[in-house]
């Protein structure tokens, strides 16, 4: 009898973590799909405020000089150029953040590097299309759906207004 009640809880066990698995697989397969279909919709979106800004829209594809290319016109030189290598510091110091000590250092300081030059570049960004104030802080925290609206309206076109922190000496 003993050998039965063993045999029973292995099998309800196993039941258990194959069902669990089973949901877990889709689970994961519906978040890949989801997160496929933003990546792709940030893409377009992507691709078609390149065009409206007069820049070729697969330079929206290539990573780094995507990111170059939007701080190039939506922002001014010594600003897109500042920003430009504070992400790609950022970027490259993030692996970083996988050694155990040096990520309690290095991540918090990385995360915040990484949001404080995508939050100018979305501002720049809006801006550069024609927007007040109040539509360039939602694109701070809302980017993909502002750089949708700004990608797909037929009424709002680029500017060339761009943002300057900081700004260019005249020596």
């Amino acid at each position: 009898m003993s050998n039965y009640g063993s045999n029973a809880s292995d099998a309800l066990s196993a039941i258990f973590l194959s069902s669990f698995l089973i949901v877990y697989i889709i689970f994961f397969v519906v978040f890949a799909v989801i997160m496929l279909a933003f990546v792709a919709f940030v893409i377009i979106c992507n691709w078609k405020l390149f065009e409206k800004a007069g820049e070729p829209g697969w330079k929206a594809i290539i990573p780094f000089y995507n990111y170059y290319t939007m701080a190039d016109f939506s922002l001014t030189k010594p600003t897109s150029l500042v920003i430009f290598i504070m992400f790609t510091a950022a970027m490259v110091l993030s692996p970083c953040s996988g050694i155990p000590w040096v990520a309690l250092i290095v991540a918090p300081i990385v995360w915040l590097v990484i949001m404080v030059a995508n939050g100018v570049m979305n501002f720049g960004i809006a801006k550069a299309f024609g927007r007040d104030v109040g539509i360039c802080v939602c694109c701070i925290f809302f980017a993909p759906i502002v750089r949708a609206i700004l990608a797909f309206s037929k009424n709002i076109e680029y500017t060339g207004d761009k943002l300057t922190i900081f700004p260019s000496s005249n020596n």
